[in-house]
């Protein structure tokens, strides 16, 4: 604290003492009292400005410090400065960078998905050709289990550019439309020509049949049918 304020704070703590007071004061041992508070006014003052010296170099020695710190920082700024640009610059390009593994990640997707269409519609054009070859054999346990894996086809393969390599003749969906119609005619045949011989096994093959065409409800009917028949012989026999 310089030296002028510390007086200037003294001078305000001395302000009770009014020289008019003083003046008029007649008695010898108040006038040795004030005489005496002002010696000691004195003498505090001189030892706070004793002390304001002693410790004048360690202030200036923290100056010093603060201006060398100062100077410092102003240093590492200017060393930050380029540093940020080149973060700024490689933040940009790793944005860039990222975009451009965006869209290949996009583009990846894709053709994943193009080579499973495409094994798809490999995997139908054997199935096609097999049931096709089925049906001309008349193997109907075979051409069903064709129509049921059939069901399994995506219907983006099936509305896919690559579907006309399935078939050179119709749309898979029409052929197996066709093929389907045609099955479940022979099997609905087959069933009750078994009923009428009375070929259980034969009604068990059939029946586990209409549900890889599609018609479980129609096995469910004609099963019924022949149940409530079987029930009503035996109860006509029992009469």
């Amino acid at each position: 604290m310089p030296v002028e304020a510390l007086m200037d704070d003294d001078l305000d703590e001395l302000a009770w003492l009014n020289l008019d007071d003083v003046s008029r004061t007649l008695d010898v041992s108040e006038i040795e009292h004030l005489y005496q508070t002002l010696e000691l006014e004195e003498a505090r003052i001189e030892v706070e400005i004793s002390d304001c010296v002693e410790h004048r170099n360690s202030v200036d020695t923290r100056l010093a410090q603060l201006s060398a710190l100062h100077k410092s920082v102003e240093a590492t700024s200017l060393l930050v400065k380029p540093m940020q640009r080149v973060i700024d610059a490689t933040a940009g390009n790793a944005g860039a960078i990222s975009g451009h593994v965006r869209e290949l990640d996009q583009e990846r997707v894709k053709l994943e998905h193009a080579l499973n269409t495409v094994k798809e519609t490999v995997e139908l054009k054997s199935r096609l050709s097999e049931l096709l070859t089925a049906m001309e054999t008349r193997d109907v346990d075979r051409a069903s289990l064709l129509v049921h894996e059939y069901k399994a086809t995506s219907s983006d393969t099936l509305d896919s550019p690559f579907i006309a390599f399935a078939s050179d003749s119709s749309p898979p969906r029409d052929i197996i439309a066709a093929a389907t119609k045609e099955l479940v005619e022979r099997v609905t045949f087959m069933f009750n020509t078994a009923v009428e011989s009375s070929n259980t096994r034969e009604i068990g093959r059939c029946f586990r049949l209409f549900p890889q065409l599609g018609e479980t409800q129609r096995g469910l009917d004609l099963y019924s049918e022949f149940l409530c028949a079987a029930i009503t012989d035996k109860t006509r026999l029992a009469q």
